[in-house]
């Protein structure tokens, strides 16, 4: 009998001896090992086999090069688990051997899951969630993570993990274990750290441990996450937990304003304020109200990075991500200590300059471009167009 691991690294061993990434030496052999034993209950044709393993990519001879990978496969298992028909060769065609047994991680994951939800009693149903929580070590196959069926299957993996760990904090609350639920969220963010309920989860768990500043860590990198780096404005299940978290952390205790201007002061402020939308959109309220009782000139920039039109949609949308990381740095290094950032769309960042008029804010927009494309040869497969707009003023912006 051989056991594989799959989550988070791929792993075979017979309980003596054991092959991974490193014994096989080889993306090419791994690969082929995996589709064999996912689809260890079908016969397999030769086209079958050489289109999964090799996707797009041109190959001379698949059957030949298919053939030659075979051999090395079987040469490898029997070095490692000892001599055995391990592959059943027919004509073009090949199949795992039925008669050894293989016991994979993702098998017991699914079952530990399914048991999980049908059992009615909550310690057993518990127990087989946190078993279920333990093999999941990662992503599925995660060194060969580029093959489209790896894909899907890390992907339905990963969500069905998510499920878990959500049903079994749920439980954990139910029963009042908030450090195991903390050590729960810990161990799940590592692996999905863009889910705005399991911060919710992690600050609950900290909250009601007493744990208050960390709770307000746990919140101001999640509000982080949502805003800046996923574009979600409207974080309502978060603010609700916010809500409560501030009215632990401050009570009904009175402060002097010598203790609230500590509790908001900022150490040592350098560059650009960047922050999230929702931040960024009231700080732009209260400029349009100050601006409507002087003649400070403030002005708003859109950037806006498009990829180049006869790109592939794919090519076109990996570039414009790929070129927001670098302009958002350089936007951070070429601003002043006032200025106000925030990333308005997944294409997009919106600035707002006080105490600037529009031709020096045009100055600073073509400083930024300028910057941006100097930075690096490859943004230039990517265009930056600005608008600017002064905040006193209504309507679109103008360029």
């Amino acid at each position: 009998m051989l056991t594989v691991s799959t989550f988070g690294k791929f792993q075979i061993t017979d309980g003596d001896s054991v092959m991974n990434d490193e014994n096989l030496r080889s993306p090419m052999l791994s690969k082929l090992f995996m589709y064999m034993l996912i689809y260890r209950e079908k016969t397999l044709t030769t086209d079958d086999i050489a289109t999964a393993i090799w996707q797009d990519e041109e190959v001379d001879n698949p059957a030949g090069a298919l053939k030659n990978l075979m051999y090395r496969l079987r040469k490898s298992l029997a070095s490692k688990f000892g001599d055995a028909e391990y592959i059943i060769t027919n004509r073009g065609s090949y199949r795992w051997n039925p008669q050894i047994q293989i016991v994979m991680d993702t098998e017991q994951f699914e079952k530990l899951v399914n048991e999980a939800k049908n059992d009615n009693n909550y310690e057993t149903s518990m127990e087989k969630y946190e078993r279920a929580v333990l093999l999941y070590q990662g992503n599925f196959m995660n060194k060969i993570s580029e093959m489209h069926w790896i894909q899907t299957l890390s992907t339905y993996y990963s969500s069905i993990y998510l499920s878990v760990v959500k049903a079994l904090a749920d439980l954990y609350i139910k029963n009042e274990k908030y450090e195991e639920l903390e050590k729960l969220c810990n161990t799940a963010l590592q692996y999905e750290n863009a889910d705005e309920q399991l911060y919710c989860y992690q600050i609950e768990a900290r909250m009601r441990s007493g744990n208050i500043a960390l709770a307000l860590e746990s919140y101001d990198k999640a509000r982080n996450i949502m805003e800046k780096e996923l574009g979600i404005r409207k974080t309502t299940i978060l603010n609700k937990v916010y809500e409560e978290l501030l009215a632990m952390s401050k009570g009904q205790t009175s402060y002097n304003i010598k203790e609230v201007k500590e509790d908001i002061e900022e150490e040592n402020p350098q560059g650009v304020f960047f922050c999230g939308y929702p931040v960024f959109k009231e700080i732009y309220h209260l400029e349009v109200r100050k601006s409507s009782r002087s003649n400070i000139p403030e002005n708003l920039i859109l950037l806006t990075v498009e990829g180049r039109k006869e790109d592939p949609k794919e090519v076109a949308e990996f570039r414009v991500k790929s070129a927001m990381n670098g302009l958002e740095n350089i936007i951070k290094e070429s601003l002043r200590v006032g200025d106000v950032a925030a990333k308005y769309s997944d294409s997009q960042f919106i600035i707002l300059l006080p105490s600037c008029n529009k031709e020096l804010a045009a100055t600073v927009a073509n400083r930024i471009i300028a910057n941006f494309y100097n930075c690096n040869s490859k943004y230039k497969k990517v265009s930056v167009h600005m608008n600017i707009e002064a905040v006193s003023e209504a309507g679109e912006f103008v360029q």
